[in-house]
């Protein structure tokens, strides 16, 4: 069987980060009300802007992302655990959805929770590009996937060496509109982080990050969060990147140097837990998705 696995994708260099911003944002120009005629150049526009602060990112983060890459990873060893032929198409990132010569079967979306934003997102591209096709739509409530979770933030917790954290679990943020449109985006992250903490005896909530532009995004914030626990008399703080699978400018530069400088500042101890996306509960996850739709139990 071939399997497209999809995800929006990421600029892997600076010289990469004008040309996504710029794809991203005309993809969705309706959406953000710059459906104008002129809309190439006004979103041209602002991609220039917008990447100029971003490229400084990656000089931080060794010069590159490396979600690409690891996505890359996860496909090869998952290919060679199912024996299935595996190949990446991102939507606004090389190897582009538009420049992939190739009928494939099914397609994974490498986003655990569906939504609207993202999951359906591609989906939309993908059947632009090649009708319609089969499709996993999400897999947070699989066991070992809940498991991978927790063995990441466990494994968080003995690197830190702190001795009672409280762990923030960090989400994307999407406007407040698309959840009160149906879409069930945060219910389902608010689930799966239920199901994580449940066997702890720890101390968390969610919060969430990356809010990006005007308007009502969900929250709260992380730095917020971090300022509350801060006045609560909170001395340890682990943060988990709950809605990532691969570490990514949002997990190695928003989390690690922007939260990571705002918890130092406020006094806190801040640790956070790392993605391990080799991990064979994570591999055996999405194997196990695989052949419950080939099943036909999906």
């Amino acid at each position: 069987m071939r399997i497209l696995f999809t995800y929006m994708g990421a600029p892997t260099t600076p010289d990469e980060v004008e040309d996504f911003i710029f794809r991203f944002l005309y993809d969705v120009r309706k959406d953000i009300r710059l459906d104008v005629p002129g809309a190439k150049a006004i979103i041209r526009g602002i991609a220039k802007a917008r990447a100029r602060t971003v490229r400084g990112h990656y000089d931080v983060m060794g010069g590159k992302s490396p979600l690409v890459e690891y996505i890359g990873e996860i496909a090869n060893i998952v290919s060679n655990k199912t024996g299935h032929e595996i190949r990446l198409g991102m939507c606004y990132s090389r190897p582009l959805l538009e420049e992939l010569n190739w009928d494939f079967d099914i397609v994974f979306p490498l986003y655990h929770v569906y939504s609207s934003s993202t999951t359906e997102r591609c989906l939309i591209k993908i059947r632009e590009l090649f009708g319609e096709k089969p499709y996993v739509r999400e897999w947070w409530n699989n066991e070992r996937f809940i498991a991978w979770v927790r063995r990441n933030i466990e494994k968080g917790l003995v690197e830190s060496g702190f001795e009672n954290p409280y762990v923030i679990l960090s989400v994307h943020s999407l406007p407040r509109k698309v959840v009160e449109r149906g879409d069930p985006y945060e219910k389902s992250h608010r689930e799966l982080a239920k199901r994580v903490m449940k066997p702890t005896d720890l101390e968390w909530e969610m919060a969430f990050q990356s809010r990006f532009g005007k308007g009502d995004w969900l929250g709260p914030g992380v730095d917020a969060v971090l300022e509350k626990l801060k006045e609560d008399g909170v001395d340890e703080v682990i943060v988990y990147p709950l809605s990532f699978l691969v570490e990514n400018v949002e997990t190695l530069y928003e989390l690690d140097v922007e939260y990571g400088e705002l918890a130092k500042k406020l006094g806190l101890k801040f640790y956070r837990a790392k993605l391990n996306h080799r991990h064979d509960f994570l591999i055996s996850t999405i194997a196990e998705e695989i052949g419950r739709w080939e099943n036909g139990e999906a």
